[in-house]
């Protein structure tokens, strides 16, 4: 039998799980949800679904990558199996649509000049000076 391809990141006590490390992003959220922890729990897509009150076809899109971890589901996923989990989830899915913006991204760099901060000393200097609201200006004689 051949080794768990996902054992570095089992889940050895779900009540003691901390928010540890991110694994390699290399698959979709909804995937290492359905390889990682389905099986650690015993759950399969119909009896997930009912746990946490979705809709079956609808999970199965998320499990099967084609739609995004909503934060809907990511609290669901918590409230089922441990608190960490939805903010793992919620972490995981960020991390999963900046690689996939990654490309994206570049290109904007390399058609939006960058601009720089102004210095605070010349940013003082070129801030007009207003009066206080209610204020009186005086007149000098």
């Amino acid at each position: 039998m051949s080794e768990n391809p996902h054992a570095e990141h089992k889940i050895v006590d779900a009540y003691e799980m901390l928010v540890g490390p991110m694994p390699p992003v290399t698959k979709h959220p909804g995937e290492f949800i359905r390889d990682v922890l389905l099986p650690e729990y015993g759950l399969n897509v119909a009896k997930l679904a009912r746990l946490i009150g979705v809709n079956r076809p609808n999970l199965h899109n998320v499990l099967s990558g084609r739609v995004d971890v909503s934060r809907d589901l990511a609290y669901r996923l918590g409230a089922l199996m441990n608190d960490h989990v939805a903010d793992f989830l919620i972490s995981y899915q960020i991390a999963w649509d900046k690689t996939q913006d990654a490309e994206r991204r570049q290109a904007y760099k390399g058609t939006i000049e960058r601009i720089t901060p102004i210095d605070p000393d010349a940013r003082k200097a070129r801030a007009p000076r207003s009066a206080p609201a209610g204020a009186v200006e005086s007149a000098e004689a």
